[in-house]
Protein backbone atom coordinates (compact mmCIF):
# COMPACT_ATOMS: atom_id res chain seq x y z
CA UNK A 1 0.00 0.00 0.00
CA UNK A 2 2.90 2.34 0.63
CA UNK A 3 4.70 1.54 -2.71
CA UNK A 4 1.60 2.22 -4.30
CA UNK A 5 1.18 5.61 -2.61
CA UNK A 6 4.30 6.22 -3.06
CA UNK A 7 3.75 5.75 -7.11
CA UNK A 8 0.72 7.88 -7.21
CA UNK A 9 2.79 10.75 -5.73
CA UNK A 10 5.71 10.80 -7.38
CA UNK A 11 3.92 10.58 -10.38
CA UNK A 12 2.08 13.41 -9.85
CA UNK A 13 4.77 15.51 -9.02
CA UNK A 14 6.56 14.17 -12.16
CA UNK A 15 3.38 15.71 -13.76
CA UNK A 16 4.12 18.99 -12.42
CA UNK A 17 7.53 19.17 -13.41
CA UNK A 18 6.85 18.44 -16.56
CA UNK A 19 4.39 20.97 -16.97
CA UNK A 20 6.95 23.61 -15.83
CA UNK A 21 9.51 22.63 -18.00
CA UNK A 22 9.61 25.79 -19.66
CA UNK A 23 12.39 28.78 -19.96
CA UNK A 24 11.81 29.32 -16.33
CA UNK A 25 10.56 26.54 -14.17
CA UNK A 26 7.56 26.69 -11.61
CA UNK A 27 8.83 26.82 -7.90
CA UNK A 28 6.04 24.76 -5.47
CA UNK A 29 4.83 28.22 -4.72
CA UNK A 30 4.12 29.55 -7.87
CA UNK A 31 0.73 27.60 -7.92
CA UNK A 32 -0.59 28.51 -4.65
CA UNK A 33 -3.83 29.91 -4.05
CA UNK A 34 -2.39 32.68 -2.49
CA UNK A 35 -0.14 33.53 -5.06
CA UNK A 36 -1.93 32.12 -8.11
CA UNK A 37 -4.64 35.47 -7.22
CA UNK A 38 -1.74 37.78 -7.08
CA UNK A 39 -1.27 36.88 -10.34
CA UNK A 40 -4.10 36.31 -11.95
CA UNK A 41 -6.75 38.24 -9.79
CA UNK A 42 -9.71 37.79 -12.46
CA UNK A 43 -12.51 34.92 -13.06
CA UNK A 44 -11.13 32.66 -9.66
CA UNK A 45 -13.65 30.27 -10.53
CA UNK A 46 -13.53 26.60 -9.37
CA UNK A 47 -15.53 23.57 -9.33
CA UNK A 48 -16.99 22.07 -6.07
CA UNK A 49 -18.26 18.79 -8.05
CA UNK A 50 -18.13 16.39 -11.12
CA UNK A 51 -21.67 14.59 -10.73
CA UNK A 52 -23.32 12.25 -12.75
CA UNK A 53 -27.36 12.31 -13.33
CA UNK A 54 -28.82 9.77 -11.29
CA UNK A 55 -32.03 9.48 -13.95
CA UNK A 56 -30.05 8.17 -16.25
CA UNK A 57 -30.35 4.76 -17.24
CA UNK A 58 -27.50 3.13 -18.55
CA UNK A 59 -23.58 3.10 -16.82
CA UNK A 60 -21.74 5.96 -16.88
CA UNK A 61 -18.61 7.30 -15.42
CA UNK A 62 -16.61 10.70 -15.88
CA UNK A 63 -12.92 9.52 -16.39
CA UNK A 64 -9.83 10.71 -14.28
CA UNK A 65 -8.64 11.99 -17.93
CA UNK A 66 -12.10 13.61 -18.16
CA UNK A 67 -11.96 15.78 -15.38
CA UNK A 68 -8.45 17.02 -15.89
CA UNK A 69 -9.70 18.10 -19.46
CA UNK A 70 -12.29 20.02 -17.63
CA UNK A 71 -9.15 21.60 -15.41
CA UNK A 72 -7.22 22.51 -18.22
CA UNK A 73 -10.39 24.16 -19.97
CA UNK A 74 -10.75 26.35 -16.30
CA UNK A 75 -7.49 27.38 -16.79
CA UNK A 76 -7.67 28.57 -20.00
CA UNK A 77 -10.90 30.12 -19.32
CA UNK A 78 -8.79 31.93 -16.90
CA UNK A 79 -5.95 32.88 -18.44
CA UNK A 80 -8.01 34.51 -21.58
CA UNK A 81 -9.89 36.60 -19.13
CA UNK A 82 -6.87 37.69 -17.32
CA UNK A 83 -5.40 39.19 -20.64
CA UNK A 84 -5.23 42.59 -21.69
CA UNK A 85 -6.90 41.68 -24.80
CA UNK A 86 -10.20 40.23 -23.45
CA UNK A 87 -11.27 43.64 -22.58
CA UNK A 88 -10.60 44.97 -26.20
CA UNK A 89 -12.68 42.11 -27.69
CA UNK A 90 -15.34 42.78 -25.81
CA UNK A 91 -15.64 46.54 -26.63
CA UNK A 92 -15.00 45.57 -30.55
CA UNK A 93 -18.23 43.94 -30.03
CA UNK A 94 -19.62 46.13 -27.72
CA UNK A 95 -23.61 46.78 -30.54
CA UNK A 96 -23.90 43.04 -30.14
CA UNK A 97 -24.20 43.16 -25.68
CA UNK A 98 -27.92 43.64 -25.40
CA UNK A 99 -29.86 42.92 -23.11
CA UNK A 100 -32.45 39.98 -23.67
CA UNK A 101 -34.55 40.50 -20.46
CA UNK A 102 -35.54 43.10 -18.37
CA UNK A 103 -33.89 43.17 -14.83
CA UNK A 104 -33.73 45.76 -11.80
CA UNK A 105 -32.02 45.71 -8.69
CA UNK A 106 -32.35 49.24 -6.54
CA UNK A 107 -32.42 52.05 -8.57
CA UNK A 108 -30.42 49.87 -11.31
CA UNK A 109 -32.37 48.95 -14.32
CA UNK A 110 -31.79 47.08 -17.70
CA UNK A 111 -34.72 46.40 -20.22
CA UNK A 112 -35.17 44.51 -23.03
CA UNK A 113 -32.87 45.45 -25.84
CA UNK A 114 -30.58 48.10 -23.67
CA UNK A 115 -27.13 47.94 -24.89
CA UNK A 116 -25.03 46.64 -21.73
CA UNK A 117 -22.07 49.04 -21.36
CA UNK A 118 -18.48 46.88 -22.10
CA UNK A 119 -16.53 47.89 -19.78
CA UNK A 120 -18.76 47.24 -16.78
CA UNK A 121 -19.78 43.90 -18.48
CA UNK A 122 -15.56 43.29 -18.56
CA UNK A 123 -16.15 44.40 -14.46
CA UNK A 124 -19.04 41.94 -13.96
CA UNK A 125 -16.92 38.67 -15.42
CA UNK A 126 -13.64 39.72 -14.33
CA UNK A 127 -14.83 40.12 -10.37
CA UNK A 128 -16.71 36.80 -10.35
CA UNK A 129 -14.92 34.61 -6.99
CA UNK A 130 -16.70 31.28 -6.98
CA UNK A 131 -15.43 27.75 -6.60
CA UNK A 132 -18.94 25.85 -6.17
CA UNK A 133 -19.85 25.27 -9.66
CA UNK A 134 -20.80 21.67 -10.30
CA UNK A 135 -19.96 19.93 -13.87
CA UNK A 136 -22.64 16.65 -14.44
CA UNK A 137 -22.90 14.64 -17.14
CA UNK A 138 -26.89 13.96 -18.45
CA UNK A 139 -28.98 13.32 -21.28
CA UNK A 140 -28.71 16.48 -23.11
CA UNK A 141 -30.04 15.62 -26.26
CA UNK A 142 -26.09 16.76 -27.68
CA UNK A 143 -26.02 20.38 -26.15
CA UNK A 144 -24.91 21.84 -23.18
CA UNK A 145 -27.19 23.30 -20.65
CA UNK A 146 -26.48 26.35 -17.56
CA UNK A 147 -28.67 26.83 -14.35
CA UNK A 148 -29.71 30.88 -14.85
CA UNK A 149 -28.91 32.60 -12.26
CA UNK A 150 -29.51 36.49 -11.28
CA UNK A 151 -28.48 39.08 -13.02
CA UNK A 152 -24.98 39.62 -12.19
CA UNK A 153 -24.77 42.82 -14.42
CA UNK A 154 -27.36 44.54 -12.90
CA UNK A 155 -26.62 43.89 -9.21
CA UNK A 156 -23.32 45.02 -10.16
CA UNK A 157 -24.56 48.42 -11.39
CA UNK A 158 -27.34 48.60 -8.22
CA UNK A 159 -24.55 48.38 -5.75
CA UNK A 160 -24.58 44.78 -4.66
CA UNK A 161 -20.92 43.67 -3.45
CA UNK A 162 -19.51 41.28 -6.16
CA UNK A 163 -18.86 38.45 -3.65
CA UNK A 164 -22.49 38.72 -2.07
CA UNK A 165 -24.17 38.51 -5.87
CA UNK A 166 -25.85 35.02 -6.00
CA UNK A 167 -24.30 32.59 -8.58
CA UNK A 168 -26.17 29.62 -10.65
CA UNK A 169 -23.62 26.85 -9.62
CA UNK A 170 -25.15 23.82 -12.71
CA UNK A 171 -23.62 23.04 -15.85
CA UNK A 172 -24.59 20.05 -17.55
CA UNK A 173 -22.89 18.43 -20.67
CA UNK A 174 -23.92 15.42 -22.84
CA UNK A 175 -23.93 12.20 -21.57
CA UNK A 176 -20.70 11.09 -23.61
CA UNK A 177 -17.00 11.06 -23.02
CA UNK A 178 -16.58 15.23 -22.60
CA UNK A 179 -12.87 15.04 -24.79
CA UNK A 180 -14.51 13.00 -27.79
CA UNK A 181 -17.55 14.75 -27.87
CA UNK A 182 -15.04 18.43 -27.49
CA UNK A 183 -13.62 20.04 -30.46
CA UNK A 184 -10.54 20.29 -28.30
CA UNK A 185 -9.87 22.40 -25.52
CA UNK A 186 -10.67 26.29 -27.09
CA UNK A 187 -13.93 25.47 -28.54
CA UNK A 188 -15.47 23.46 -25.31
CA UNK A 189 -13.94 26.55 -23.07
CA UNK A 190 -15.59 29.06 -24.90
CA UNK A 191 -18.56 26.28 -24.51
CA UNK A 192 -18.01 26.17 -21.18
CA UNK A 193 -17.60 29.85 -20.62
CA UNK A 194 -21.13 30.51 -22.52
CA UNK A 195 -22.85 28.15 -19.59
CA UNK A 196 -21.08 30.21 -17.02
CA UNK A 197 -22.72 33.35 -18.63
CA UNK A 198 -26.17 31.74 -17.77
CA UNK A 199 -24.96 31.08 -14.37
CA UNK A 200 -24.78 35.24 -14.13
CA UNK A 201 -27.96 35.87 -15.32
CA UNK A 202 -26.58 36.48 -19.09
CA UNK A 203 -30.08 35.00 -21.40
CA UNK A 204 -30.43 34.55 -25.11
CA UNK A 205 -34.07 35.16 -26.10
CA UNK A 206 -35.99 37.56 -28.69
CA UNK A 207 -32.95 37.64 -31.26
CA UNK A 208 -29.85 39.03 -28.95
CA UNK A 209 -27.60 36.41 -27.65
CA UNK A 210 -25.39 37.91 -25.57
CA UNK A 211 -23.87 34.25 -24.44
CA UNK A 212 -22.82 33.26 -27.69
CA UNK A 213 -21.22 36.95 -28.50
CA UNK A 214 -19.02 36.42 -25.02
CA UNK A 215 -18.50 32.60 -25.93
CA UNK A 216 -17.32 33.51 -29.62
CA UNK A 217 -14.89 36.02 -28.45
CA UNK A 218 -13.43 33.45 -25.29
CA UNK A 219 -13.09 30.65 -28.00
CA UNK A 220 -11.09 33.33 -30.61
CA UNK A 221 -9.22 34.81 -28.06
CA UNK A 222 -7.87 30.82 -26.59
CA UNK A 223 -7.67 29.71 -30.01
CA UNK A 224 -4.92 32.84 -30.31
CA UNK A 225 -3.57 31.70 -26.49
CA UNK A 226 -3.15 27.86 -27.77
CA UNK A 227 -1.88 28.31 -31.20
CA UNK A 228 -2.01 31.36 -32.77
CA UNK A 229 -0.20 35.23 -32.39
CA UNK A 230 -0.59 35.15 -28.36
CA UNK A 231 0.84 31.71 -27.64
CA UNK A 232 4.09 32.98 -26.67
CA UNK A 233 3.51 35.99 -24.72
CA UNK A 234 0.76 33.59 -22.41
CA UNK A 235 2.29 30.01 -22.50
CA UNK A 236 3.17 30.50 -19.31
CA UNK A 237 0.29 31.19 -17.57
CA UNK A 238 -1.48 28.84 -19.14
CA UNK A 239 1.27 26.61 -17.83
CA UNK A 240 0.87 28.01 -14.17
CA UNK A 241 -3.18 28.28 -13.78
CA UNK A 242 -3.18 24.47 -15.33
CA UNK A 243 -0.53 23.03 -12.73
CA UNK A 244 -2.75 25.34 -10.21
CA UNK A 245 -6.08 23.45 -11.16
CA UNK A 246 -4.25 20.09 -11.46
CA UNK A 247 -3.12 20.75 -7.62
CA UNK A 248 -6.21 22.69 -6.01
CA UNK A 249 -8.30 19.59 -6.88
CA UNK A 250 -5.86 16.86 -6.92
CA UNK A 251 -8.60 14.87 -4.37
CA UNK A 252 -11.14 15.07 -7.61
CA UNK A 253 -8.53 13.15 -9.71
CA UNK A 254 -8.15 10.27 -7.35
CA UNK A 255 -10.43 7.95 -9.64
CA UNK A 256 -13.17 7.87 -12.29
CA UNK A 257 -17.18 8.73 -11.00
CA UNK A 258 -19.03 5.86 -11.69
CA UNK A 259 -22.71 5.45 -12.12
CA UNK A 260 -24.56 2.46 -12.23
CA UNK A 261 -28.49 2.37 -12.58
CA UNK A 262 -28.85 -1.33 -11.28
CA UNK A 263 -27.61 0.21 -8.08
CA UNK A 264 -29.93 2.64 -7.22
Amino acid sequence: MKKTLFIILSLFTMILFLLSCNNNSLKPDAYTKEEINKKYPYWDVGVAEFKIAEDLTNYATITVEEKRFILRCMALMRVAVNTTEFPAEVNKNKNKLVSSVEARYGNALIKKGDNYDPNIMVEVIRSLQYTNFIYEKRSTRGVALGALGQSRYVRYLGGQAPNQIPTANWVGFENANWIKWSYGYASFSGLMFHEHMHNIGFNHVGGHDVPSTLQNIMTDLMNRILNGDLKSKYAKALDELTAYYYTQYKHLLLEDSVFDPSKK
